[in-house]
């Protein structure tokens, strides 16, 4: 793997249903423009900063797996088990949240398929799984093509959003009540940016891959920058665009504003094009997830933390059981839960990952200081510092604007204690 197929599988994983769905919602409870260019701006930033921690420890510990391999060597075997699980979880309920809108922008495209969205969803996974089971190579390849086409089609609609004439409502929204106390606006904030950090989740996906890269020490870093700053600046673009084409009360109470801006566009050809966009963007974003998911699991495994079936190669030296134990729970799960729900569980977990790992960075920085480091992180220790109070904040955050789906994502994250007690004695026999 190279740097450019790196950082489009960091633009593939990146990129998804959320672009299309937030911007509406990050803009109601925002209002203003300005405000609102830098929440996702400074999603961005957020998104580099932890980049900077990330490609530190890829680079320093090429192993695949993810922040597991870093919080075990860090935390210990508990606590990396209890990374690994999170991050298995955030990956699971991803994969369901996206797999679902697959089927529903489908059945749209495709009336013919009737009522059968879950069903299309499950094909789609079970397809990616059939994908990635004959190796990462082609998985990768599949997605470079898949990245640079929903790139392409965003800075599409993006030059036909600012050929049109400006929006009739030029106002910003200005969200009721919610500037009314410190608390509400509080509350407003923290629900947008996480919005803004779900629609960035997966800025980390090249690092899943360190181990199969023959120069990781070059590749990881430029795999990660370049693709946040692609997506960064995607997302600033489609935002201002969307900013400059819509009457504030349409962005604001648009489920897709991307398809209310391409109608203004496109006409009566509008909805087929969003929707083949939709397709493109989710099912981008699914191939990297299963792709990253199975190497959680592997690494796990081959630690002797789930059963040894799981870190089994096949032929086209791909973990295939790993493979199935993410696509399966994410079939089952998606059947059963709201869109929004897994969405904001996702974002919770995510974030919460990401708090360890920062702190993990500083943890092997004090314990391990002769560890040979290819890539050091800029602006120690003052960027990662912050990057980990803003992880931090924006926990505290969640759990303040929404309480119901951060006890859920708690909950998750404390079932990975009975999984480990099972892993030592069955797994290991003590």
């Amino acid at each position: 793997m190279n740097a450019f197929l790196g950082a489009a599988i960091v633009v593939g994983g990146t990129i998804g249903a959320g672009i299309l769905r937030v911007p509406g919602t990050v803009a109601g409870k925002l209002g203003q423009p300005a405000v609102i260019l830098l929440a996702w701006l400074a999603g961005g930033l957020l998104a580099a900063m932890g980049a900077a921690c990330y490609a530190e420890l890829a680079t320093a510990i090429p192993k695949a797996g993810g922040p597991y391999v870093y919080a075990r060597r860090a935390y210990g075997e508990f606590a990396g088990f209890a990374v690994g699980w999170a991050d298995w979880a955030t990956s699971v309920c991803g994969l369901a949240a996206i797999s679902v809108p697959v089927g529903e922008f489908a059945e749209k495209l495709l009336p013919g398929i009737g009522d059968h969205a879950h069903a299309v969803a499950a094909g789609t996974l079970a397809a990616l799984a059939l994908l990635n089971w004959f190796g990462l190579k082609l998985g990768a390849r599949v997605q470079q093509w898949l990245s640079l086409a929903k790139i392409f089609g965003l800075l599409f609609i993006v030059v036909g959003c600012f050929a049109l004439p400006r929006a009739a409502v030029a106002s910003p929204v200005a969200p009721s009540a919610q500037a009314a106390t410190f608390t509400l606006s509080f509350v407003a904030v923290m629900l947008a940016m996480q919005y803004i950090s779900e629609t960035y989740a997966g800025w980390n996906s090249s690092i899943y891959f360190s181990e199969e890269d023959r120069d990781s020490n070059r590749n990881v870093p430029r795999a990660l920058f370049w693709g946040i700053l692609a997506v960064t600046a995607t997302y600033l673009l489609v935002n201002a665009a969307l900013l400059y084409a819509l009457p504030a009360d349409v962005l604001t109470s648009s489920e897709l504003p991307v398809a209310a801006a391409a109608q203004g566009i496109f006409g009566d050809a509008a909805d087929r094009i969003v929707t083949t966009l939709a397709i493109v963007s989710l099912v981008g974003i699914l191939n990297v997830t299963v792709m990253f998911t199975a190497r959680i699991l592997f690494a796990m495994s081959r630690d002797r933390l789930l059963p040894k079936r799981i870190s089994q190669l096949n032929h086209s030296a791909t973990p295939g059981m790993a493979l199935l134990v993410c696509v399966i729970p994410a079939i089952l799960l998606a059947a059963g839960t709201s869109f929004e729900t897994l969405f904001l569980i996702t974002g919770f977990l995510g974030v919460a990952v990401n708090c360890a790992l920062y702190i993990a960075y500083f943890v092997l920085r004090r314990r391990e200081p002769d560890l040979p480091r290819p890539y050091r992180a800029f602006g120690h220790p003052w960027v990662p510092a912050f990057a980990a109070l803003l992880a931090l904040v924006l926990l505290v955050g969640f759990v303040v604007a929404n309480l119901r789906t951060s006890l859920y994502a708690i909950a998750m994250l404390a079932a990975s204690y009975p999984f480990y007690r099972w892993s030592r004695f069955h797994v290991r026999g003590r």
